[in-house]
C-alpha cells in the first residue's frame, strides 16, 4: 500500500512539474484577408462544415479549448495544429496557385470520403464537427464544383 502511495505521489509530482514546460501555440489571426470562406462565394451549409469541422485545425482561427491548456494534452493539440496548417491552411487560400488548390481540394474529398478528417480523436471531444453522411456528400459535392471552377479560370 505504501508503495501505491508512493507512486501516485510521484505522478502527481511529474503532471505539475510539466504543466511548467514552456510551449509555444500556433498563432491566432482572426483577420485573415486570404481565407477561403471570405474570397469565394460559398453557401451557408459548406462555411458552417468548414468552420465547425476544419478550421480549428486548418485555418489561423483556431480556438483552443480548455484542455489545450494542459500537458500532455496541449502538446497533442498544439501539434496537431501545426501539422494541420501546413498540410492546408484555408486562412491562406488566396494565395495559393490553381494546381495546389486543385490538389488540396481533391485530398480534402478524399479523406472525408474515407472518414479520416475530421480526425476521429478530434471528434471524440468534439461531436458537432462529426460529419454525417449528407454533410460529406455535401462537402464532397463542393470540392468537386470548386475544381471545376478552378479548371474553368
Amino acid at each position: 500500500m505504501k508503495i501505491l502511495k508512493v507512486i501516485i505521489w510521484i505522478i502527481g509530482a511529474i503532471f505539475i512539474i510539466i504543466q511548467f514546460i514552456p510551449v509555444s501555440y500556433p498563432e491566432v489571426i482572426e483577420e485573415n484577408k486570404n481565407d477561403l470562406i471570405k474570397n469565394n462565394i460559398i453557401s451557408e451549409d459548406i462555411a458552417l462544415i468548414l468552420r465547425t469541422s476544419c478550421y480549428d485545425c486548418h485555418s489561423n482561427e483556431t480556438h483552443y479549448p480548455w484542455y489545450s491548456y494542459i500537458a500532455p494534452a496541449k502538446w497533442l493539440v498544439i501539434r496537431d495544429i501545426k501539422l494541420g496548417r501546413d498540410a492546408l491552411n484555408l486562412s491562406e487560400w488566396q494565395d495559393l496557385k490553381p494546381r495546389d488548390k486543385i490538389k488540396l481540394l481533391s485530398n480534402m474529398s478524399e479523406e472525408v470520403e474515407d472518414g479520416n478528417m475530421p480526425m476521429p480523436v478530434y471528434t471524440l471531444i468534439h461531436r458537432n464537427a462529426s460529419l454525417n453522411d449528407d454533410q460529406k456528400k455535401l462537402l464532397i459535392d463542393w470540392t468537386e464544383e470548386m475544381m471545376n471552377d478552378i479548371f474553368g479560370e
